[in-house]
């Protein structure tokens, strides 16, 4: 059944703060001015919020995690994890994390053995959401499946947090006022937390013939660590009032370390409720981000106006993930993943300023972002802000920006494959389409020494 759910997230982050101290030459000829600066800057806000809810009696999570912990082939039926390995006190040093919500389950008694043959040699996993239902002509069994017993209310929130900050050393340069050059270093360390939680509750107990009641499942994960890249840039001023502009950013490369852990809760119609937490997990890897490029151009109008357009490139498809110690083995099909699903994206940014008067500016600009792989839209952003000189030495900027509703989409579990008379059924797990929009006010203020 379809719903549709709201969220809002607020926030008042600091977004950049800085120094730059300027020096003249002295040179009526070459090199006339230079200088120094130190930006601190937050990139990348990954703050959101997601919630969906619905009702299903097609398919259950813990139904995709027996899917999980069972592997099928054309000779049939076979698992991959036993029994012993789920109960066994290294499971989960044992097993990779795509499997710690099986050992979570089998602990909190939400799964148990499916026998595929008369003598109970051969087993499976069912879960307790799913039920197993037998057909006969006479005396003859003519069709044994499993099936989801029931309709499930689930329930989906997602909550992240944190963000990329920027440290980046800056030197500059003025060449006879017509080519202007700079070089940043930039360090960034980044931090993002994420805290899921997931939970599906029968509508009615007597559907399912575990006594199935609830479960729900937490999932925190934390990913820090620091990068460093280099951006060079050059404006020329050809001809009095323009400006054209050129950059360049090294690909980003980062050393990252991911930490987590689960908890599952289960609930039975016997009265019986069983809690399991799993241990912290931890990994580290590295990670290179795309190289991007820009060009860029603005003009301005008996200095009272300035108009400016750029334009920016950047490869997705070029992302990597390497082991710590720089190989990519264990990152083989998430590249491969990458390559196939990620493009080439751009960015164009244009803007107008008109100073209306000696106190005050107005401005308002406009970005265009086509999508970085495919099935998600164009982002839109808008932007308003007004500037104030206070005397000679301080400004006030005030502005506004709006990103457009953007579309998404993602299922709450995977898919999964259940028994149907010895062979698969194909499940699909729910799909949640998402529209996201974010509204932002900045405030900066300046000083002149």
């Amino acid at each position: 059944r379809d719903t549709t759910t709201n969220t809002k997230n607020t926030g008042l982050p600091v977004s950049n703060l800085g120094v730059v101290l300027s020096y003249d030459t002295g040179n009526y000829n070459g090199l006339l001015n230079y200088n120094f600066g130190f930006v601190y800057n937050k990139k990348n806000n990954f703050r959101s919020q997601k919630s969906a809810r619905g009702t299903t009696d097609q398919s259950s999570m813990l139904g995709s995690i027996a899917g999980w912990l069972n592997l099928y082939d054309d000779q049939g039926w076979w698992t991959d994890v036993d029994q012993q390995t789920l109960e066994s006190s290294n499971a989960y040093s044992i097993l990779s994390e795509d499997f710690w919500t099986g050992i979570l389950a089998w602990n909190a008694y939400a799964l148990a053995p499916f026998y595929t043959d008369d003598a109970e040699t051969n087993y499976i996993y069912i879960g307790s959401t799913e039920n197993n239902y037998q057909e006969y002509d006479g005396n003859k069994l003519v069709r044994d499946w499993i099936t989801t017993g029931g309709p499930l209310n689930q329930r989906f929130n997602r909550k992240t947090y944190g963000s990329v900050e920027e440290f980046a050393l800056n030197f500059g340069g003025n060449f006879n006022d017509f080519l202007y050059f700079g070089a940043n270093l930039n360090l960034h360390t980044l931090n993002q937390t994420t805290e899921q939680y997931y939970e599906e509750k029968a509508q009615n107990t007597n559907d399912f013939q575990d006594g199935f009641v609830s479960m729900d499942n937490s999932y925190w994960l934390h990913t820090s660590g620091a990068g460093i890249n280099l951006k060079l840039g050059v404006i020329v001023t050809p001809v009095a009032g323009l400006r054209l502009g050129a950059t360049f950013t090294t690909p980003t490369r980062y050393t990252l370390t991911d930490q987590w852990d689960y908890t599952m809760n289960t609930a039975f119609n016997n009265g019986k409720t069983y809690t399991e937490y799993s241990p912290t997990g931890e990994f580290s890897y590295k990670l290179k981000t795309p190289m991007r490029w820009s060009v860029g151009a603005a003009y301005t109008f008996w200095d009272r106006a300035l108009i400016s357009a750029d334009y920016e490139h950047v490869n997705y498809a070029s992302i990597r993930y390497k082991n710590e110690d720089g190989g990519d083995s264990y990152f083989t099909d998430r590249n491969n993943e990458i390559d196939k699903t990620f493009r080439n994206a751009s960015i164009l940014r244009a803007g107008i300023e008109v100073r209306v008067n000696r106190l005050i500016s107005l401005r308002t600009g406009y970005q265009h972002y086509t999508p970085a792989k495919a099935g998600l839209t164009t982002m839109r952003v808008y932007s308003a802000g007004i500037g104030f000189n206070i005397g000679d030495q301080a400004t006030i900027d005030v502005a506004w920006t709006r990103t457009s509703d953007c579309k998404d989409s993602y299922q709450l579990y995977r898919n999964y494959a259940t028994y149907d008379t010895g062979g698969i059924k194909k499940v699909t797990a729910p799909t949640v389409a998402e529209r996201f929009g974010m509204s932002q006010v900045a405030c900066t203020f300046g000083l002149k020494f």
